[in-house]
């Protein structure tokens, strides 16, 4: 709507130029040459007009192109932060499943230093989980400057899934402590097999965790693919 009535303006001023120099009496000599030196002045001045024009189409075109270059790049790098989103919910999930499933059979009879270990190595992937998601929300935040709020909105139901499955890590780990509370105990690991009950009934389930997140990113995904495409 704003280009057209841009266009229409156009014309009503080309119209009126025309108007305006339609109405002005030349002499009969007016575009007569007097000597060779003139016209090569006049062909001088037609020429720098021209590369000015030039010089305008050209900008426009290099602004063009280096826009398209960095939308480019800004989703390529969207593109890579899901995929990598992608694995860590697996991982995430399957740690999370881990500290559940203990919790229903009771982890009371293993060993302590081995359930330590084991649930050390899901915090050193959690720790990298915030630190990935932290990065997604930078580039979610630049993506919002530059194209609206389309895209960080689609990623809502997906971005802090990973958190919500270490949550139950989180609990595993105060469960384990050698030096808490027989009920603190028994609170933790029913809010931890709760916590994995409400995930099942959303969806997240052995062997569909990948087509859930697929499911979850799929209007982030052809967003950024259409950005990709251009």
């Amino acid at each position: 709507m704003k280009k057209d009535w841009i266009i229409w303006l156009t014309c009503v001023l080309i119209f009126l130029a025309g108007v305006t120099w339609g109405s002005i009496r030349l002499k009969t000599d007016f575009y007569t040459v007097d000597n060779i030196h003139d016209l090569f002045e006049i062909l001088s001045s037609a020429a720098t007009v021209v590369a000015v024009i030039l010089a305008a189409f050209s900008i426009n075109a290099w602004r063009s192109q280096i826009k398209a270059e960095s939308d480019h790049e800004l989703a390529r790098k969207l593109a890579v932060s899901l995929i990598n989103l992608k694995e860590t919910i697996q991982s995430a999930y399957a740690d999370m499943q881990f500290c559940r499933n203990n919790c229903i059979v009771g982890f009371e009879g293993l060993p302590p230093d081995l359930l330590r270990s084991v649930t050390n190595s899901f915090i050193v992937r959690m720790e990298k989980a915030k630190t990935q998601r932290a990065d997604l929300q930078v580039l979610l935040i630049e993506a919002r400057a530059l194209w609206g709020d389309e895209l960080s909105n689609s990623f809502g139901g997906i971005i802090n899934i990973c958190d919500e499955f270490y949550g139950c890590v989180r609990l595993f780990s105060a469960a384990i402590e050698p030096d808490v509370e027989f009920e603190r105990v028994d609170l933790f690991k029913t809010r931890i097999i709760e916590l994995g009950d409400k995930f099942e009934l959303d969806g997240w389930q052995e062997g569909r965790i990948l087509a859930k997140a697929d499911e979850l990113s799929k209007q982030a995904y052809e967003y950024i693919k259409s950005k990709l495409l251009r």
